[in-house]
């Protein structure tokens, strides 16, 4: 129960509840008294709840709900966004890299052709220098041939 003292309604003291159960039982027989009291709530009427105080609270959180649910979709389409910008950057970065692979790919190949040519020449260079070597085998073998028939002359 409450008492509206200097008009602010307050919660009754326990107290307060006691004096008033025991006038109740002076005035009438016990059982009414006891009946009326178990009546009242215990906690006082600003604990209780109308049916247009659960409407309001309907109502304010099904418009909470509303602007929830609001910024959740405008959340989901922020991110949906973001995400496709990032797939469309991954993309690009993808293409790029792809390129540039592609162009030290073909710096590699060039140069691979140019190792190919030098070995071609080296080994050019050694059937040259194997023919140079025979050759000049040949005419040191031709003139120690010559020569020693000179010599062999000389003392016959």
């Amino acid at each position: 129960m409450n008492s509206n003292r200097n008009g602010i309604i307050v919660a009754s003291s326990e107290a307060e509840r006691f004096t008033l159960h025991q006038t109740l039982r002076s005035l009438m027989p016990e059982a009414v008294a006891d009946t009326l009291m178990a009546h009242l709530l215990p906690a006082g009427w600003s604990d209780v709840a109308r049916t247009s105080d659960i409407d309001t609270v309907r109502t304010d959180m099904s418009h909470q709900v509303s602007v929830v649910r609001a910024e959740l979709e405008q959340l989901r389409t922020d991110t949906t966004s973001r995400l496709e910008a990032v797939h469309a950057d991954f993309d690009a970065l993808r293409t790029d890299m792809k390129e540039r692979f592609e162009k030290v790919d073909r710096r590699f190949d060039k140069i691979d052709e140019r190792f190919e040519r030098m070995e071609e020449r080296f080994d050019e260079l050694a059937s040259m220098k194997r023919y140079v070597v025979s050759t000049g085998i040949a005419i040191i073998a031709t003139i120690i041939a010559m020569g020693s028939q000179l010599w062999v002359g000389m003392f016959s």
